[in-house]
């Protein structure tokens, strides 16, 4: 596996990762309702218009994007995904590894984040612990606002 920095043609493809991801992956910890927002939300032309609001990467197999994170310039780990395929192999740890050592260089002392609840264990495991439970009214969306202090 490779991990190396998103290029321009990348955004195709890290857009359809993210809906497989949550079709297969989030949609056994969140209702019909909350997937099919998420789903609405976050095209390639999305990342592309964002791309000077963080730092992105991607993790390669075999010529095929199988993961991709990025982080905001504001200590916080934006988004993490994992081809389902590829779930408890690496992808995700090694992804969070080079996304803190990029924020730790930023000057970061630590790290934020907002979790699914598909997710938190994942984080925790790795350090982070949960500050906050929240769950939002217009859809009864739960994350796990989570932080992590670098030594």
């Amino acid at each position: 596996m490779k991990i190396r920095l998103v290029r321009d043609g990348d955004y195709a493809a890290i857009a359809r990762l993210r809906k497989q991801t949550i079709r297969n992956v989030n949609s056994k910890d969140y209702s019909e309702k909350i997937i099919q927002n998420w789903l609405s939300m976050r095209s390639a032309q999305d990342f592309r218009k964002s791309a000077d609001e963080c730092k992105r990467w991607v993790a390669i197999e075999n010529e095929k994007i199988i993961g991709f994170c990025e982080h905001n310039f504001e200590c916080e780990v934006s988004r993490i995904y994992v081809h389902k395929n590829y779930l408890r192999k690496g992808v995700g740890s090694r992804l969070l590894e080079v996304a803190e050592a990029s924020l730790e260089k930023l000057g970061c002392k630590e790290i934020r984040i907002e979790s699914t609840i598909t997710a938190k264990d994942f984080y925790k495991i790795r350090g982070y612990r949960v500050t906050k439970k929240t769950t939002f009214k217009e859809d009864g969306t739960t994350i796990f606002k989570m932080l992590k202090k670098l030594s």
